[in-house]
């Protein structure tokens, strides 16, 4: 599980999210799922990247997914 929280945007948020979705397929094993939760302003300005992540990751949330009680359901 990566959390992180982004206060501006930047190539650092086109990188990490390209980060992550190689760890994601790296982690293609039986019992095992990669969670990426993150938030903030920093995506306003880098949607892009963001939006292949979430198209390519089973789990990627925001902090209000987690406020409607989404972790619990993966632990179900």
């Amino acid at each position: 599980m990566e959390v992180n929280f982004c206060g501006g945007g930047g190539s650092k948020l086109k990188a990490t999210a390209g980060e992550y979705k190689g760890l994601n397929d790296l982690l293609k094993v039986p019992n095992t799922d990669f969670v990426w939760i993150t938030d903030g302003e920093g995506w306003n300005t880098t949607k892009e990247p963001l939006r292949s992540a979430y198209e390519a990751l089973d789990y990627l949330w925001n902090l209000n997914w987690l406020y409607r009680d989404y972790l619990a359901d993966l632990f179900n």
